[in-house]
């Protein structure tokens, strides 16, 4: 009769090399990193408007924004807008926060 082993005569014998395991973690890391998903010009106008508003009238707004592993937000009042560098500067009591436009995900008015 034929032992029923399944893999465990080579469980003990697997081996990574240094190179390989840093390899397989960056891998690992990569996957679980956070992608942002692709605004409709629809809601990139109304966010617009809600961060100029915030702007002129001097009022806070809460911003959703994408980092490295998923959305987070941030409150504050839109003190600067840079077309030209793309990027809006939020300013609140913890201090000054610079968020390119490209990383905006929502904009609420508080």
């Amino acid at each position: 009769m034929a032992l029923e082993r399944g893999n465990k005569l080579w469980e003990g014998h697997r081996m990574i090399l240094p190179e390989h395991e840093e390899r397989l973690r960056r891998e690992r890391r990569r996957q679980e990193e956070y992608r942002p998903p692709e605004l409709d010009p629809d809601a990139l106008e109304t966010i617009g408007r809600k961060i100029e508003r915030s702007c002129l009238d001097k009022k806070p707004v809460r911003i959703t924004y994408a980092s490295k592993y998923g959305p987070r937000k941030t409150g504050g009042t839109v003190i600067k807008i840079n077309p030209t560098e793309r990027w809006i500067l939020l300013g609140s009591d913890e201090g000054r926060q610079l968020i390119p436009f490209s990383l905006i995900l929502d904009a609420e008015e508080v």
